[in-house]
């Protein structure tokens, strides 16, 4: 009865949330024959290694779905696919290349399609090589975290993964609950609570405030050894139930099932399994987390270069603004091999129009301090630090910003004014001030010398 209700709940849920860019979705479009809007879904899952959306891609090019008819390109995906021991990429392959006018042309198409996304290419620049356990990032000290008050719950066991950030003052940005059980019963009386914690403000190994994004947190209104049998037999169908839609293929499951096993809900599962499978699946919130695994080496060994490779799929639809600004921000690491500040400063421009605080500072700043003409733009970056500044006044970053773009618009007192005003901001919130001082120094010291001239 309890597997049944739950499972009706998750199918509900799905089948609203179809629209959604993932291999279901895309399967439905094609299978509907609207190859038009299949396919370029079905382009970027091949691309990122899904075997059946590799041999639909196959199939597309065979008979002109939505494409011209490429039977070369055919050729390519069904032997990827195949490569990928997807069922029916076999008998595929075999009809195709005797199909081919030339196979020598055809296996030259498939080496360039392989090179790029075959199993050994994409075992390099996307997939995380994973460890045996879930190694937790240090902590940042919290201040105050009040407990969530759970009276009307407290006789039933009740849980919330939440994900969260802390900004640079140690304050939480963007809590949501990601996955709850039962559905939505505690998800007020967690995100009340969390949103008021605080911690010391996070830092990097120089000293400058940092922000650490992407939290996760498991809250319950007990412990599972402690829940009566009946709770017990509702917990057990409704993760039961997430994980049949998981194994079902369906990515937003895929997904947080991985939440699950990060939770320690489940025993015996990788998280990061779970993320790669939904992020191979088309979902961004997985591709985004898979990222974050590459980047500080939580649940798989550290590598930027793929992390720029997961963050620019998280990215693409323009509706992750937390992707969009962590792959800035690696693309203007001159570290990276991919360093790119054009490319950056086109992601954060992204991030910025959908109001997203964290890119408009990066946004303000790289346009007031960039070194290439293309980007640099006073006016543009002031317009931004004010916006900004509505919602975060006197942030140290943002008055910097308008401090260089003031004395770059020929109104050094004011600029340095501002920049004067972003130190005292900064040391306020207790931040390191080093970077403001050499600013200040540096302008009024150019400044001096064009008096002098």
């Amino acid at each position: 009865m309890y597997l049944k209700r739950y499972c009706c709940f998750l199918l509900a849920i799905v089948l609203s949330t179809a629209a959604q860019a993932d291999f279901a979705a895309a399967l439905k479009l094609y299978q509907n024959e609207d190859y038009q809007q299949a396919l370029p879904e079905l382009k970027t899952l091949a691309q990122l290694g899904h075997p059946h959306a590799q041999l639909l891609l196959a199939d597309s090019y065979q008979y002109g779905h939505g494409t011209d008819i490429d039977l070369y390109q055919a050729y390519a995906w069904a032997l990827t696919a195949k490569g990928f021991q997807q069922p029916g990429a076999a008998e595929k392959y075999v009809e195709l290349r005797n199909l081919l006018p030339s196979r020598r042309i055809g296996k030259q198409v498939y080496v360039d399609v392989s090179k790029n996304y075959g199993a050994v290419a994409l075992q390099g620049s996307l997939y995380p090589i994973g460890h045996d356990v879930y190694l937790p990032q240090p902590q940042v000290k919290p201040l105050r975290q009040p407990k969530p008050d759970y009276t009307l719950h407290e006789d039933v066991l009740a849980w919330a993964v939440v994900i969260f950030d802390i900004n640079e003052n140690g304050l939480v940005e963007n809590s949501k609950v990601a996955l709850s059980f039962p559905p939505s019963a505690i998800d007020t009386d967690v995100l009340t609570a969390i949103n008021k914690w605080t911690y010391t403000p996070p830092r990097n190994a120089y000293g400058d405030a940092i922000r650490l994004d992407n939290q996760s947190l498991v809250f319950s209104t007990k412990k599972l050894t402690t829940a009566k049998r009946k709770s017990m037999r509702d917990h057990q169908a409704y993760i039961d139930a997430v994980k049949d839609a998981a194994d079902a293929g369906f990515a937003e499951y895929q997904y947080k099932y991985g939440l699950i096993a990060q939770a320690g809900l489940v025993k015996g599962e990788s998280a990061l399994d779970w993320y790669l499978k939904a992020a191979i699946n088309g979902n961004h919130l997985a591709q985004y987390s898979v990222a974050q695994c590459a980047l500080n080496g939580s649940q798989c060994d550290k590598d930027s270069n793929k992390a720029i490779n997961w963050l620019t799929y998280a990215a693409k639809d323009g509706n992750n603004p937390q992707a969009s600004y962590l792959l800035a921000q690696q693309l203007l690491d001159s570290d990276n091999i991919q360093f790119d500040p054009e490319r950056a400063a086109e992601y954060l421009a992204q991030a910025a129009e959908l109001n997203y605080g964290p890119a408009i500072v990066e946004y303000a700043s790289l346009l007031a301090m960039s070194d290439n003409p293309k980007l640099r733009s006073a006016e543009k970056a002031m317009q931004l630090a004010e916006q900004g500044l509505k919602a975060d006044p006197n942030n140290p970053k943002l008055l910097s910003t308008i401090g260089i773009a003031l004395i770059e618009t020929g109104m050094p007192q004011r600029g340095e004014e501002m920049l004067r005003r972003a130190i005292d901001a900064a040391e306020e919130r207790d931040w390191a001030t080093d970077n403001y001082r050499e600013l200040l120094t540096e302008y009024a010291g150019q400044l001096q010398t064009s008096e002098q001239q």
